[in-house]
């Protein structure tokens, strides 16, 4: 029988300290990884993000609901005002009912201070700058102090009228 020859250190051991170290090291940072992302790859399926909340009504409002028969972003001006005249409910809109949103028309550019919102004329069938008449926001107001809104925009045409569909979610 044949004898194996001992290592270079004269021991016939087959795993040294570094390898231990190596090894336990890679299991650590394999098990970390884990732990740090396989649950965000969950995430976008358990709760939606209100920026993406936003996005979606105001894309479906403006492009869908709202708007004309295959022209996309012209708004239909009776179905836009009875859209603003009925109360408006999260789950309505198809999201969650534990957010709240607010749907607001305003006269192009809708990020100027003075940015106007648009109103309901006085014979209540079209869609005007604000003299008198009803502001074409429905919803509850924004929070001024929660830093947690999101904001959609989507430029829109309505009766020769440039407008910003603003969609908030909070």
């Amino acid at each position: 029988m044949r004898e194996t020859p001992p290592g270079p250190n004269g021991t016939d051991r087959g795993q040294t300290l570094p390898d231990f170290a190596v090894g336990i090291a890679i299991f650590l940072l394999t098990i970390s990884f884990v732990v740090t992302f396989v649950p965000q790859l969950a995430l976008p399926y358990e709760e939606q993000e209100q920026p993406t909340v936003a996005e979606r009504i105001a894309n479906d409002l403006g492009k869908n609901l709202l708007a004309e028969e295959g022209m996309p972003s012209m708004l239909n001006e009776s179905r836009t005002l009875s859209f603003f005249e009925a109360e408006l409910e999260a789950d309505r809109l198809g999201v969650d009912p534990k957010y709240s949103v607010n749907v607001t028309l305003r006269d192009a550019p809708s990020n100027a201070p003075e940015s106007a919102v648009l109103c309901e004329d006085e014979s209540g069938e079209s869609i005007t700058d604000c003299s008198d008449g009803s502001k074409l926001a429905a919803g509850p107001s924004v929070p001024q102090e929660d830093r947690s809104v999101s904001t959609a925009r989507m430029g829109v045409f309505t009766g020769g009228i440039d407008a910003v569909l603003e969609v908030r979610v909070w």
